[in-house]
């Protein structure tokens, strides 16, 4: 039966040591399973969640724009960023804000999980990662790589320098829309816990 569940839970005690040896988690008292349940086990959904939305946004924001890009130059294998950025996009740039949110993102104090057992009630109806939130998470992904192409294009096509020479090159926008893209991805994060923090 601790094999067949997707967590098993043991309380060491009268059957010995197999049932915890056995078991994903293991306990002396059976009491502790309210705080794994209600608390942890809450956190850990709503990081999972949140990590995930993130993430798929992220990474839609970050790819669809080589896709609007591949309309200007004819479907080449030209790609619109610098291949170190393309390199450390995931790794340096947008790793540590997905990583402290999957770490130590807590909507409500561990107080009010056990106080209010309600707030378990999300993670048992499946409310914070469906598949309505995964495509909500793909068309933000979209839309941000829409205005993150599209504005710099528009800017850079018509400007032009004192001199009359046009700032329109390739390695300006490039730069530009990396920049762009890592600054909006990055306030994302801080925006989305800010909003879920007013809800909570």
């Amino acid at each position: 039966m601790i094999k067949s569940a997707h967590i098993g839970v043991g309380i060491s005690g009268q059957e010995g040591i197999q049932a915890v040896l056995a078991s994903d988690y293991s306990f002396s008292q059976f009491r502790f399973l309210q705080r794994l349940l209600l608390v942890h086990g809450r956190w850990s959904y709503l990081r999972m969640c949140r990590f995930l939305c993130y993430f798929f946004y992220k990474n839609f924001a970050f790819t669809m724009v080589h896709f609007w890009f591949g309309f200007f130059c004819g479907f080449s294998a030209q790609t619109v960023y610098d291949q170190f950025f393309i390199t450390l996009y995931n790794i340096v740039y947008t790793s540590l804000p997905v990583l402290a949110m999957g770490m130590f993102d807590q909507d409500v104090s561990d107080q009010r999980s056990l106080e209010y057992p309600k707030l378990y009630e999300p993670g048992q109806l499946n409310l914070l990662f469906n598949k309505r939130e995964f495509f909500i998470c793909i068309a933000q992904g979209i839309y941000t790589s829409v205005v993150l192409f599209f504005v710099p294009y528009a800017i850079l096509s018509e400007a032009t320098q004192s001199t009359g020479v046009p700032l329109a090159d390739y390695q300006t926008f490039a730069v530009t829309t990396a920049t762009a893209l890592v600054i909006v991805v990055s306030v994302q994060v801080r925006y989305t816990q800010l909003v879920q923090a007013e809800e909570a």
